[in-house]
């Protein structure tokens, strides 16, 4: 049987190594931490101002969904992009209950500054992987992510 580059030996028979997929979770999300540090931002908000930046202005449920960072958890972190000034929230007009949550010009501002340091840590961590490798990963992990929840 053959090995990773971790040492472990390969799974057989297509299995998904969780093991694996966590330790390379982990190490990108060092990586891009690192690349955050000094803007004194997390993984997770990177996430949230990325994502707001692609799509736009949102609810608070479909961010949760996108990014997959729990309510009460995404609530602090919203907070405190609100406390930076990076996005702001209004209550929708139709049902003052539901909030969307917009990126501010100075949330896309920095998004924008960041993104070349973030594109060169996810490039350092593929760096292994051929053009068309990177882009199957990248059509693998999204159709992963957008798979139905089999606990739901």
């Amino acid at each position: 049987m053959g090995g990773t580059a971790a040492g472990r030996p390969a799974h057989a028979g297509g299995r998904l190594d969780i093991r694996l997929l966590t330790l390379v979770a982990g190490r990108v999300n060092r990586d891009i931490g690192t690349v955050l540090a000094p803007d004194e931002l997390s993984v997770d908000q990177w996430s949230v101002l990325d994502y707001l930046e692609a799509t736009g202005p949102c609810t608070m449920t479909a961010l949760a969904n996108a990014t997959g960072i729990s309510g009460a958890t995404l609530t602090r972190i919203v907070d405190r992009l609100v406390s930076r000034a990076l996005v702001y929230r209004n209550a929708d007009r139709g049902d003052r209950r539901r909030v969307h949550v917009h990126l501010s010009e100075r949330g896309r501002e920095t998004t924008q500054e960041l993104r070349p340091r973030i594109r060169a840590a996810e490039d350092r961590a593929t760096a292994q992987l051929s053009a068309k490798e990177r882009d199957e990963l990248s059509r693998l992990l999204h159709r992963i992510s957008t798979s139905s929840d089999p606990g739901a």
